[in-house]
């Protein structure tokens, strides 16, 4: 089940005392003092701006963590007075104690009895640090657990790190990224990033690469989706959360940047160029997409950068990336763990030492308005991951050279017809069946048996790259969906692929096919002529639109 909130508090030396004293020491408060009072409302789903005059007790029933079947009522008094929230009866020895049982030994609890403030805070400092928390679902339901220890284990999701670290106590917003929400496609891309730090994704248009590739970027981005999802496994109580990020090789959290590259993209605009400052004639150094991502990987300190690069092939690559190209081969890069003994340095050469014989450079202005000074020698971060589409059929623009195209992970992303098929929620081989009359063909088999036709003929006449996507047929859910997508995406992309192969085109469309059906839209303008003439399939009714993709597809 998905968590959507989290809610924890550190256990103190004093709250454990007060908690697990003898029943001979109960004199004195035995509650556990919830601040701050905002991070409690918002986790209830209350106004976390409501002022103390108009709070009141919230009562709430949670499962265990570990024994979901156990569940007890959880209160949270309100103090206006006092301006705090607690939880009342905390001492378990107390015949009358509310505790929740999540909390006791009996569940895991550590069962301890300490004399005073120093024994407890001993136990604590034993067991590393001592938390309690409540996870709220989608469903509403609630369930309490605690956890034990300085450091979060292994396996746990990396946005529950306070309930083992965090003082005091507040709220983890859980957020909504996941790898199982991802395409085939995305999917298979984010993969790639295990072997690589670059990746490349080549085919045809309409096979879904931008939309992959965003994809992949929206769900790492904390600011698209608030972070990675959790799911909580309520009978586990070692580890109840698992990250939606558990099977990403790419550590979060993920800064993102996206460019699409051009005729007019220079080394200026990616890695770094002289600009006014506006302070007379005055040039400083202004960072590109990448050193900019790569600074601010380098100052948030943790986790990883991720640059979307879309038709990178429009652009001049050597002369874009220019000695930067080095640092696409992680060996030259500053290590996962920060050693630097095998990296290059990164030479900048349009960039100053400080004047001030520091070994830093002059600032450099950042694409957010303000400025750093790279230490010196600098060393190119490790998690720095590009991400690259290429159109295979646009031939106008210069092929990736074999120095570049090396570096990079490449995915290949071509018509995905199995995908097309469960989406439309057809059989491929019912789709293809000769048994199947055009009078039984519905619209989504017709769509899936001409894309299996056409890119078989594409890909024997001129090579797989020039196939049709799966996505121009994706929407597809009546006759006049398919005659619409043929008339504006599907024959104007032939008629480009074969504009100097007529003859081919003739043979694909059947044109001389002496059976053909009556009315059949494609023809040629003279009995001995080879200029085509094909009509357009809106307009026609139903049937003849069935009848004629019957033919084309075969025969």
């Amino acid at each position: 089940m998905k968590a959507e909130r989290i809610w924890w508090r550190e256990i103190t030396p004093e709250d454990l005392y007060a908690m697990e004293k003898s029943s001979r020491g109960l004199r004195g408060r035995t509650a556990l003092e919830v601040r701050p009072v905002p991070h409690l409302l918002h986790f209830l789903g209350l106004d976390r701006a409501a002022q103390d005059d108009t709070w009141d007790d919230v009562r709430i029933v949670a499962r265990v963590v570990g024994d979901p079947d156990v569940s007890a009522p959880l209160v949270f008094k309100a103090h206006r007075r006092h301006g705090v929230y607690e939880l009342p009866s905390q001492n378990r020895h107390d015949d009358r104690h509310e505790r929740h049982p999540a909390w006791l030994p009996e569940h895991g609890w550590p069962d301890v009895v300490p004399g005073s403030v120093e024994e407890a805070k001993q136990v604590i400092a034993d067991l590393g640090g001592l938390h309690v928390y409540l996870a709220r679902v989608e469903s509403g339901q609630y369930f309490a657990g605690f956890t034990v220890g300085a450091a979060l284990p292994a396996g746990w999701p990396r946005s529950c790190e306070p309930m083992f670290t965090g003082s005091g106590s507040g709220v983890i917003d859980v957020g909504s990224a996941s790898v199982q929400s991802l395409t085939p496609l995305a999917r298979k891309i984010l993969d790639a990033f295990r072997h690589r730090k670059s990746v490349l994704v080549y085919g045809p248009p309409g096979t879904g690469k931008t939309h992959a590739v965003a994809q992949v970027r929206q769900m790492l981005d904390r600011e698209w989706t608030g972070g990675e999802s959790i799911d909580l496994d309520p009978y586990d109580r070692e580890r109840p959360f698992t990250s939606g990020f558990e099977e990403s090789p790419i550590t979060p959290p993920v800064i993102t940047d996206w460019v699409t590259f051009h005729q007019d993209y220079g080394y200026e605009d990616f890695i770094v160029g002289l600009r006014p400052t506006g302070e007379g004639i005055r040039l400083a150094p202004f960072a590109g997409r990448l050193l900019d991502l790569a600074i601010r990987l380098e100052r948030q300190g943790q986790g990883s950068a991720l640059l979307v690069i879309d038709e990178i092939n429009r652009g001049n690559v050597p002369k874009i990336l220019g000695d930067f190209m080095t640092y696409m081969d992680t060996s030259y890069r500053r290590a996962a763990n920060g050693d630097a003994r095998n990296a290059i340095p990164v030479n900048l050469p349009k960039v100053q030492r400080s004047p001030t014989g520091d070994p830093v450079t002059e600032p450099i202005w950042l694409l957010s308005g303000d400025s750093y000074m790279l230490p010196q020698p600098w060393y190119f971060p490790h998690d720095v991951n590009i991400l690259a589409t290429m159109n295979s059929v646009d031939r106008a623009v210069a092929p990736l050279d074999s120095a570049i195209g090396r570096r990079f992970e490449r995915i290949d992303a071509y018509a995905d017809i199995d995908f097309l098929a469960e989406h439309l929620g057809v059989s491929i081989d019912v789709a293809m069946s000769p048994d199947v009359t055009a009078e039984q063909w519905t619209p989504q088999a017709a769509a899936v048996a001409l894309l299996v036709y056409l890119n078989d003929e594409i890909t024997e006449r001129l090579g797989q790259d020039y196939e049709l996507g799966h996505l121009y047929l994706w929407n597809v859910a009546t006759w006049q969906d398919l005659q619409r997508v043929w008339d504006h995406d599907i024959w104007p992309q032939l008629r480009d692929r074969f504009g100097a192969r007529p003859d081919q085109l003739a043979d694909l469309l059947r044109v001389h096919a002496r059976n053909a059906p009556p009315n059949y839209p494609f023809r040629t303008r003279t009995p001995t002529g080879r200029a085509l003439t094909v009509e357009p399939l809106m307009g026609q009714s139903d049937e003849d639109t069935a009848i004629t993709l019957d033919f084309l597809v075969r025969g």
